[in-house]
């Protein structure tokens, strides 16, 4: 995949997050935890929490996109007090990036 359009999902995902906090009504105190996750990982995370939002991508790719998407992210207001060092623990089958709010247990 290009610098480009791993460049350009990082910004559409961004995007994505940035909505769903509007949309969800998210209190300045509130934010979102980013994971790199394998399918199964993915599923457990969604099954306890809500919402979320994940971008799959393949595992060659996905450093360099989790990359992208710390930049871009930590440059939004939402990242910006408390800016994303580092994401969830790795594993070499990771093949997504998801994000999801600790607090927000589903119900």
């Amino acid at each position: 995949m290009e610098n480009q359009e791993i460049e350009f999902q990082a910004k559409m995902y961004a995007y994505a997050i940035n909505s769903a906090t509007k949309e969800y009504g998210f209190k300045k105190d509130e934010g979102w935890k980013l994971s790199l996750a394998n399918a199964a990982e993915k599923l457990e995370i969604e099954q306890k929490y809500y919402p979320t939002v994940s971008t799959q991508i393949d595992s060659k790719s996905l450093l360099q996109l989790s990359e992208f998407v710390k930049t871009v992210l930590n440059e939004t207001p939402i990242f910006a007090k408390d800016p994303i060092n580092t994401f969830g623990a790795q594993h070499s089958d990771s093949e997504f990036i998801i994000a999801y709010n600790p607090i927000r247990v589903h119900r």
